[in-house]
């Protein structure tokens, strides 16, 4: 499964239809890549110009990272419906002798965890990008603004899709402490994007 090969148009399809995947954190994952790339835009639309002298140095440093977290954020989208697959398989597995019941339980917990940590990645990259963001709606080039927060809601979206598709499946996996550091890891990271987003001025 390889969603960066396929046409927008392909990929509208394949998560239109009634299979599972790819459903929202490939979604996620790609909306963030989009968001990263309009970052990537905003950067390079400001490199060069007058009046933004003092700002090309970061600006290059920007672009440069823009551009490798989305192509991160595009792998993690084929990686999150493998996850969400491994889960389906899992629950497939038999279930009528105690050793069966054990094998099932034993790979769908595993399952789960994988299922969890792709969004919880999705959920870190996000928190890589929001500075690079902030940082072209501060001092990217003016005419580009409503791009540079265009990226910024794109990227607020994606961070809560992340956090949606992580905690679905923390509520069933049994390992409490995996589960809760997790959920101490998200929360620091939903306060630094919260802030991040503030900076941004994504409101006004």
């Amino acid at each position: 499964m390889n969603f960066q090969d396929q046409r927008i148009f392909e990929f509208t399809e394949a998560v239109a239809s009634k299979s599972p995947t790819p459903g929202g954190g490939a979604v996620g994952s790609i909306v963030a890549a989009m968001g990263t790339a309009l970052v990537e835009m905003v950067a390079s639309l400001t490199i060069g110009k007058k009046d933004y002298e003092d700002s090309e140095g970061e600006m290059e440093r920007v672009l440069s990272e823009a551009s490798y977290r989305r192509k991160r954020l595009l792998d993690l989208a084929d990686l999150d419906a493998q996850a969400f697959d491994e889960v389906i398989e899992a629950m497939k597995l038999p279930k009528e002798t105690e050793d069966q019941k054990k094998i099932r339980t034993e790979k769908l917990q595993t399952a789960l965890k994988h299922a969890s940590e792709t969004p919880y990645e999705l959920a870190r990259e996000i928190s890589k990008v929001c500075p690079l963001a902030q940082f072209v709606n501060k001092y990217g080039n003016k005419n580009a603004l409503s791009d540079a927060k265009s990226a910024s809601w794109l990227l607020k979206a994606s961070f809560e899709i992340a956090v949606s598709n992580v905690e679905i499946n923390l509520k069933l996996i049994k390992d409490e402490t995996f589960v809760s550091k997790i959920r101490e890891s998200l929360s620091a990271m939903k306060g630094m994007i919260d802030q991040c987003f503030r900076d941004s001025n994504i409101d006004s």
